[in-house]
């Protein structure tokens, strides 16, 4: 048994940093993927985060994408951030992607 916390616990944390430290910038963030869902079945667990900021921060992104490194190395999962401007969300909005994550993800923004 591992002392690693749950990873639904590094989804809640990596939004909850995301949020205090970027929360002006974040439209919406949603949190998916097998860990967020509850099929890791214990390995190879990934969290998957749809990101739209409300203009292209291309320094905005790096910080967001650095932190979920951190939380990632912090809960034993790896993070796969997508960042997308408010605008390029908007237009493509029934990308198959943006649905999947929309429908089967938490949002915490």
């Amino acid at each position: 048994m591992s002392d690693a916390p749950p990873q639904g616990d590094a989804a809640d944390a990596f939004a909850a940093r995301a949020r205090a430290d970027y929360g002006e910038s974040i439209r919406d963030l949603v949190v998916f993927g097998d860990a967020v869902r509850g099929d890791d079945r214990g390995v190879h667990t990934s969290v998957e985060v749809l990101l739209v900021l409300m203009e292209a921060d291309e320094e905005i992104e790096r910080r967001l994408e650095a932190l979920a490194e951190t939380v990632g190395l912090e809960h034993g999962v790896v993070f796969s951030v997508h960042v997308l401007p408010a605008d390029r969300f908007d237009a493509q909005s029934d990308h198959p992607f943006i649905r999947t994550a929309l429908e089967d993800g938490r949002s915490y923004v």
